[in-house]
């Protein structure tokens, strides 16, 4: 496990798979259906926009107890390696390998000022968060505890504060201080406000804060969520464990439109390729307008910009 937060990669966006996807609920004269079992459900009428986001379903790979120590395996990575949500518009924000993220642009997952952006895992690199903050005039609140600098305002709309985030709140053996996201929320006074985009690379630091957060209702708040999930334990309890806390994210509405695995931890097995970590960006489908969809999957926005 390094000791710094924030050190990820990722492979690009995925608009070869949304256009495919864009194809395949399309008739022959280029109304978005979608087929159901019995019946066609009504097209969107035309000239109500463009369409802007595709809900693909829910992920069908499930874990159970039953499986063995190599099913489990396949099954998880299987898991990591879907998605549930085509978005149309992405744009990628900082670096264009590491520490740079993707982000859904399609119809509330826009950043509108005022917007509120919380960022674990720095590690030197700021791109990210001054590159959302220059672009869309957030408030951006960055963290790490690995980084041996002092609290600090670096730009107009960017600090940073040196405290890690995880279950509980605790001052660890080596000197980091660390907290719950509610915590962090509460010394800000932003307990009730929005959060455009929360972004998680804490170097398996992930597992705790996510299984604190979802016994809160403080996600219901963030709309999207940019997270690095490690898998470094390979044994078939902790990827039960894990599985069943993406579920619960899934659960409480978050559904995958993104993923990548880190490309400078890639390894060959006998089960097939993985990787030390996937980078991975949810929305949270709360926050869908149901009365601008079609068929309750695919939805507009109101013009093509």
């Amino acid at each position: 496990m390094r000791l710094s937060y924030g050190v990820s990669a990722c492979l690009g966006s995925l608009p070869l798979l949304a256009i495919i996807i864009l194809i395949v609920y399309r008739d022959n004269s280029g109304s978005e259906i979608e087929k159901k079992k019995n019946n066609t459900c009504v097209e969107h009428p035309p000239g109500s926009g463009v369409v802007d986001l595709i809900v693909i379903g829910d992920t069908e790979v499930s874990l159970t107890p039953e499986m063995d120590e190599n099913e489990t395996n396949i099954a998880f990575h299987r898991f990591l390696s879907t998605i549930n949500v085509a978005c149309l518009k992405s744009v990628r924000l900082g670096n264009a390998l590491d520490g740079g993220w993707d982000m859904c642009l399609s119809g509330p997952y826009r950043p509108r000022g005022p917007c509120l952006v919380y960022s674990f895992g720095i590690n030197f690199d700021f791109s990210f968060d001054d590159a959302i903050s220059t672009t869309f005039g957030c408030t951006v609140r960055a963290f790490d505890p690995s980084m041996d600098v002092d609290d600090h305002r670096r730009s107009p709309n960017v600090w940073f504060y040196r405290f890690g985030i995880g279950g509980s709140d605790v001052v660890r053996s080596n000197g980091w201080t660390v907290k719950t996201l509610s915590s962090l929320l509460n010394m800000f006074n932003e307990s009730n406000t929005l959060i455009d985009h929360l972004k998680i690379d804490v170097e398996d630091d992930e597992w705790g804060w996510m299984e604190e957060v979802l016994g809160t209702t403080v996600l219901s708040r963030v709309k999207q969520l940019a997270i690095e999930i490690h898998a470094v334990d390979q044994t078939r309890a902790a990827l039960l464990r894990r599985f069943r806390l993406l579920r619960r994210l899934e659960d409480a509405g978050f559904r995958r439109w993104y993923f990548s695995m880190n490309m400078y931890n890639i390894y060959a097995t006998a089960l097939g390729v993985r990787s030390c970590c996937y980078e991975m960006v949810y929305i949270n489908v709360n926050f869908l307008d149901p009365g601008n969809a079609a068929c309750g999957r695919i939805y507009y926005s109101e013009s093509s910009t």
